[in-house]
């Protein structure tokens, strides 16, 4: 059984609750690569971003666990320049992916009025000069130090509920409720247990006490609010003209 995560420290700790001999298997992946890798190998499964969803309707989806964020702490931060009202030009980098692009769309739209261009980035970063939104594990050295904002917190707040960031899918629903049984209880457990997890990793120790303080604001079990949240995460690509139809998620 193949477990394919994305690079980043949330879906690193969803790793780490996993026994030994599952871990053995778990292959790290670009989060927009992460759907073909599934339909190339049925039997394999991943935590993708959840908009992947609207493009590949035939996956089943794990209606135990997910990637979820209401507050501080998120996959993706924005950064904007110090003391500047320039907002023409947004600079895109990191563990991009089909979230980001459509909802940096739809957030500064409909919260703020704004429409500013949306550039993939891969230049020199220079926070005086540009504004970021950055994505994935590329902002453990930035948060504290450049006061990032939490992307996933203007996501919630605008659906009112948690932005579902990622989900747990695959083509065989079997392997689905077999690792869902194995991560029983979860949140508790990793919250239980967030310094030790946390210690395992290479962090910075200002953004590892920041992850450590604000852990409560990010959910791995898919409840009944988190999946009401998603079917309202996934109706905005419809509502504004992205996608043709709304297809219903094949739950297990």
């Amino acid at each position: 059984m193949k477990i394919i995560l994305p690079a980043n420290i949330y879906s690193a700790i969803l790793g780490l609750m996993l026994p030994d001999t599952v871990k053995e298997n778990i292959e790290i992946s670009a989060s927009s690569l992460i759907s073909n890798k599934l339909a190339e190998d049925k039997n394999s499964l991943g935590l993708l971003p959840s908009f992947e969803l609207l493009s590949n309707p035939d996956l089943y989806v794990s209606g135990e666990i997910a990637l979820s964020f209401d507050g501080a702490l998120s996959n993706s931060y924005l950064y904007f320049m110090p003391d500047k009202n320039k907002f023409d030009k947004i600079l895109m980098r990191g563990d991009v992916s089909s979230n980001e692009v459509l909802l940096s769309k739809i957030i500064f739209k409909e919260r703020f009025e704004l429409t500013p261009e949306i550039v993939l980035d891969t230049a020199d970063i220079n926070f005086d000069e540009n504004n970021y939104l950055i994505c994935g594990q590329d902002n453990n050295d930035f948060v504290n130090t450049y006061n990032g904002i939490s992307f996933a917190d203007q996501i919630a707040e605008f659906i009112d509920f948690p932005y579902v960031n990622y989900v747990l899918a695959s083509y065989n629903s079997s392997m689905l409720t077999d690792t869902a049984a194995l991560l029983k209880s979860i949140d508790e457990k990793i919250e239980d247990n967030i310094f030790t997890l946390l210690d395992k990793m290479s962090l910075p120790a200002q953004f590892s006490k920041y992850v450590a303080e604000n852990i409560d604001t990010v959910y791995f079990e898919l409840t009944e609010n988190e999946k009401e949240g998603l079917g309202e995460l996934l109706k905005l690509p419809f509502y504004h003209g992205m996608i043709e139809e709304i297809k219903e998620l094949k739950f297990v």
